[in-house]
């Protein structure tokens, strides 16, 4: 008996042994709280959008008025940024007589060819707003809407709301002046004014990003003045996060922390000004980063030069590609060149 028992425990041991040796007990893995990535949103402005009466007569063609081509090389920028926003200093008409200055009346097709190229919203509020009186302000907007571009300053809200990426977006625009013309009753031109600025602000608390468009400043100067920091600074102070001005017809400098963004003024997008300095712009990239701790911020300046004839926008990332006569050169790398003195930090 003793015998078997042995044999028995021995038989018992070696079996419990290999089961053991199969069974691998694995603990299980750590766990991680998930960290949510953040949203990036490039956001391009696009500055001044003239309608002189050569731009007109260049567009001119057999099926009424075709600006596509002046937007040529700057759309694929367009296309892969998610919002462009761009200051519509003319009123649109679908009928003739156009005009350019001093009232600026130009062809509906201008609305749509600014959405072929990929604008999303225009910006309405400025000193040529009243060019075409009631009339003027109402088939702006209606054919702008038409063509699939958002408006913002003549509206009868003063703040623009959107959406992009999860990221929620508050735009308004004001203007200065609209050049001595009185507003008619019922007709939104939105001024600058810091009591209604701050009232859209508080009334837009709950969005990301808050944007103010502003008509300002002097024009064909250089530098912003000292209305247009204090101004800035009450935006900032309110909450705004992103400020960007148009009217100079010139660049000015900007600043940019990770907090806010100021860019006081874009320059001409596309127009017939030919003296230094005006004759092109910038268009300023904002990137905006959305986390659980609130958003940041990141500013590319982008020059374009217009060139005259075509009126074509040509953005500094291709000019050297693009064909231009002796004199179109020496003009186009002289604004780039001013440009690059004008800002002296990269963002």
């Amino acid at each position: 008996m003793r015998v078997f028992g042995s044999i028995l425990y021995l038989l018992c041991a070696s079996l419990l042994s290999i089961w053991c040796a199969a069974v691998v007990i694995t603990p299980p893995p750590p766990q991680f709280e998930s960290v949510p990535r953040p949203e990036r949103v490039e956001l391009l402005f696009v500055g001044d959008v003239m309608a002189h009466s050569s731009q007109v007569a260049a567009a001119k063609c057999s099926m009424g008025y075709d600006f596509n081509p002046c937007f040529r090389y700057v759309k694929p920028i367009f296309e892969s940024i998610d919002c462009v926003v761009a200051n519509l200093e003319t009123t649109l008409t679908s009928t003739p007589p156009y005009s350019g200055y001093p009232c600026f009346r130009a062809p509906a097709e201008l609305a749509t060819a600014l959405a072929n190229a990929g604008v999303d919203i225009a910006v309405t509020a400025n000193n040529h707003s009243l060019d075409g009186g009631r009339k003027g302000v109402e088939s702006t907007l209606d054919i702008v809407r038409n063509s699939g571009i958002a408006a913002v300053g003549t509206t009868e809200n003063r703040v623009l709301r959107f959406s992009v990426k999860g990221v929620d977006f508050a735009i308004m625009a004001y203007t200065y002046g609209t050049n001595g013309i009185p507003t008619p009753d019922g007709v939104f031109v939105h001024k600058i004014d810091t009591l209604k600025m701050q009232q859209d602000l508080m009334a837009s608390a709950d969005a990301d990003c808050r944007i103010a468009f502003l008509h300002w400043g002097a024009e064909y100067t250089h530098r912003p003045n000292r209305e247009q920091r204090k101004i800035a600074d009450f935006l900032h102070r309110a909450g705004c996060q992103v400020v960007i001005g148009s009217h100079p017809h010139t660049v000015h400098a900007a600043e940019c922390s990770r907090k806010q963004v100021t860019v006081y003024s874009l320059g001409n997008f596309v127009s017939n000004q030919r003296m230094r300095y005006s004759d092109g712009g910038i268009m300023a990239k904002v990137t905006v980063e959305k986390s659980d701790s609130g958003c940041q911020f990141w500013l590319d300046i982008l020059p374009v030069w217009v060139r005259k004839g075509d009126y074509a926008v040509i953005p500094q990332s291709v000019a050297d590609s693009i064909a231009l006569s002796v004199a179109d050169r020496a003009a186009c790398d002289l604004f780039f060149e001013d440009t690059r003195k004008i800002f002296t930090s990269h963002f």
